[in-house]
């Protein structure tokens, strides 16, 4: 008998052959031996679950109670006609089974956030977030949640507020759990990585262990930005600004009335780089660039309410070619990460059609 059938059952050999011509039957085991939570289902999101479940990791669970008539419109999991009284995650698990019956898809209760980390702000206390239940952490939600992320192996979220990104990181480090977080608005796009202080992998051909160290997301959030000059990509520094604005102001940038504020921090942030004086002649982070990350993630978040936004602002949210672009990207390092075969990314990939040439970057912090 071969290998492979040794070792996998001979549908797991049918199906996978051509994979396990690439990276081999122990890879391939450990991708069927992986758990991946995946926290809000948007368009990234769909993207990022179709690919990993056709590459055959074992067991992905799906986070998001929203009902799926709400469904994100970018979401092609969801299928209108089969989803009555089905919330997005249980949509959207039916055709991920259908996808891949090798392995399996769960479906975990609870809101597309993690909102339950962060302590209740004022306004939150008046009639927001404290009222579903959310609260700082040692609350029920917040204990719920750490349960939850302590049973998997990898935790991917889309479309997270970004002091929520940090938060979940923040769990995922003391839990041990590797952290894919990402969105889509509009035309650029981020994905961050935290694979923890010591990941170790190994390439084709050379059994020799390397290891490499990744830092949280609020360390890459304060990077010496001396470090930045022109190779950096642009989105770096509009993220960054996002970050600063919602540690002031414990909200996302939401709309036009915040793009100013976030424009000055980024020019205050150019500014501190090494390519800061240079920025006169060539804006490092261009202006169109800032108001589509601000204003395309209130589209997202609105979905089909886009006209609540500025209509001169023409918002995109999330758009299907740079959901398929990133989501590919992410999956594929996803599968890297869990199977500790090859190099995967560190720890940020910024993308966006508005600058580089349409060029996806890595950076690391």
């Amino acid at each position: 008998m071969s290998l492979v059938l040794d070792t996998l059952t001979e549908d797991h050999a049918a199906v996978y052959d051509r994979q396990l011509r690439v990276w081999g039957v122990e890879v391939q085991r450990r991708l069927i031996e992986a758990k991946v939570l995946i926290i809000g289902l948007g368009g990234l999101a769909a993207e990022i679950a179709k690919n990993i479940v056709l590459a055959g990791v074992g067991t992905v669970a799906l986070v998001d109670d929203t009902a799926a008539p709400a469904a994100a419109p970018g979401n092609f999991l969801v299928e209108p006609e089969a989803s009555a009284g089905k919330s997005v995650a249980e949509a959207s698990a039916v055709t991920l089974q259908a996808m891949n019956p090798l392995m399996a898809v769960r479906v975990e209760p609870g809101p597309p956030s993690v909102s339950a980390l962060l302590p209740p702000t004022g306004s939150q206390l008046e009639g927001g977030a404290a009222d579903q239940g959310f609260g700082p952490p040692g609350e029920p939600a917040a204990e719920a949640l750490r349960s939850l992320v302590s049973r998997y192996d990898t935790v991917v979220a889309c479309g997270l507020p970004l002091r929520e990104v940090a938060a979940l990181d923040d769990l995922c480090r003391q839990l041990g759990k590797q952290l894919f977080a990402g969105e889509v608005r509009g035309a650029s796009s981020f994905a961050f990585v935290d694979l923890g202080p010591r990941h170790t992998y190994t390439v084709k051909g050379n059994p020799e262990e390397k290891v490499v160290e990744y830092s949280s997301f609020r360390d890459a959030m304060k990077a010496d930005l001396k470090a930045v000059n022109k190779r950096t990509h642009p989105l770096y520094l509009a993220l960054r600004a996002c970050w600063e604005f919602e540690e002031a102001h414990c909200r996302p940038a939401a709309g036009p009335a915040d793009v100013a504020e976030v424009r000055a921090a980024v020019q205050r942030l150019v500014s501190a780089t090494s390519a800061g004086n240079t920025a006169a002649t060539k804006p490092l982070v261009p202006e169109a660039l800032v108001e589509g990350f601000v204003l395309d993630r209130v589209a997202v978040a609105l979905g089909d309410a886009k006209e609540a936004v500025q209509e001169a602002a023409q918002p995109l949210g999330e758009l299907a070619p740079v959901c398929a672009v990133v989501g590919g990207v992410v999956a594929n390092n996803v599968l890297r990460a869990v199977s500790h075969f090859n190099p995967p990314l560190r720890n940020l990939f910024c993308y966006s059609y508005l600058v580089r040439d349409g060029l996806g970057v890595e950076e690391c912090f």
